[in-house]
Parts: C-alpha cells; structure tokens; sequence
C-alpha cells in the first residue's frame, strides 16, 4: 500500500508539491480549506501525513478559522505528523506553529530533496505510532498520549515540564477520584512520607495556568481537606 499524504492549501505552490510527491510514489489527497468543514473524516482515513501550505500574509481572520479546522485533525489523528510550509516566515510565525503542534516546519523556497527527506524524518519517527499502540486518555476535550508524551487540549497542545506532565498523568489516571497530597508525593515526587511541604499546591496552580485558564470547563478541583481531582465533565 503507497504512502498517503494529505495535502492542505490553495496557491499554485501546491501543485507543484503535489506533482514531486507523485513522481516519488506517494499517494496525494489534495483538499481546500473550504471542503475541510466538511470531509474530516473521509480524508483522515489511512493518512499517514499531513502537510499544510500556509501564508503569513493571509489575513489573520482567515488563518485562525483554518487554523480551527486544522484542530479537528489534530484531534482526531494524533499519531498522523503534521508538516507545515511556509513562505516569507518570521520567527515567531515559525514558534507560534511549532507550539500549535507541527511536527516539523518548512521554509520556501524549497529544496525539494530536503523536503523529501524531511517527510521521509517524520514517517520514520511515526512509523511504530499507530493507533492500536497508543495509549491515550481522555478527559473531557484534554487528551493524553501516554506513549510521546504530548497534551493538547481542544486541539491546542500544552507545553508541560516533566514534572507538571508526571502530575497531570497521574490525576488522569485517577479520573474523578480525590487524591491526597500525600499520594501525589509518593506517587509523584517519590517521598515516601507526607513532608511539610507546598510543592503539591504550587505545581496544581501551574498546571491550572496551562490546562485550564481561560476556559469555561475547568478540569482540575480541590478537595477540601483531601487534595485535588481531574473531573472529567462529560
């Protein structure tokens, strides 16, 4: 079975890409941002990568509307890398898609065997992901890949340290149940004895800050007089 890439865009460039692929051998599923709304499905089915051609001039309305498409993909195929390229980039505009969630970004004008080979990259680092592999856990729209590690929430990924993620994990494994800060530190931290000590309550409030600020679900409460818990509000 061939290789199928799902390519994203509108301009000229795409054509161009889309032809050097094929003549590579991959099979090229090429889709407007317009029939994204309404083939979500269809088009992820047996993707193994997703490259977006994207423009920083475009109008900041419009990206953001394809950038909440693109979300639905990213939540919907987490093991499918993401490649973005892109013409004119800043270097924020490159930060700001690589915090969003791409796996990799590509500047144009393109080498097209450094394209290749950057695609050739990611295949290979996905290669051993696969959905019957994964361990995931959800909990109201905050997913959890046990096995890379990676967080995003409605689509938006998390940037944790490996303490507020060994946290988080541990509070999603124990979904709708009161921990106790001692268990935290055990489980956690690996004290093995409840220490007068507030770093229980201080990376809760880091973890609040990432996972839940700003939006109207929150996911993680206090216990009074016990410890906290990841309420799944479905």
């Amino acid at each position: 079975m061939k290789t199928a890439i799902l390519l994203i865009g509108v301009e000229e460039q795409v054509s161009l890409i889309q032809g050097v692929l094929c003549a590579e051998g991959y099979e090229v599923q090429r889709k407007e941002w317009s029939e994204l709304h309404i083939s979500v499905e269809s088009a992820l089915s047996h993707i193994n990568l997703i490259i977006v051609v994207d423009r920083e001039e475009e109008e900041s309305n419009q990206r953001e509307e394809q950038k909440s498409v693109l979300k639905q993909f990213i939540n919907k195929s987490p093991s499918t890398p993401l490649l973005i390229i892109i013409s004119k980039a800043s270097p924020q505009f490159i930060v700001e898609w690589l915090d969003y969630g791409a796996n990799d970004v590509l500047e144009q004008p393109i080498h097209w065997k450094v394209m290749l080979a950057r695609i050739r990259n990611l295949l290979r680092v996905f290669a051993n992901v696969t959905q019957e592999s994964e361990e995931v856990i959800v909990v109201h729209d905050l997913r959890m890949n046990l096995r890379s590690r990676r967080v995003n929430r409605s689509g938006e990924y998390l940037t944790l340290t490996p303490k507020e993620y060994e946290l988080l994990e541990f509070l999603a494994l124990h979904v709708n149940e009161a921990c106790t800060r001692s268990d935290i530190l055990r489980k956690v931290w690996g004290y093995e004895f409840a220490m007068d000590t507030n770093v229980v309550d201080v990376y809760i409030k880091h973890l609040r800050d990432k996972v839940d600020k700003g939006r109207n679900v929150k996911l993680i409460h206090t216990v009074r007089g016990i410890g906290y818990m990841l309420h799944d509000k479905n």
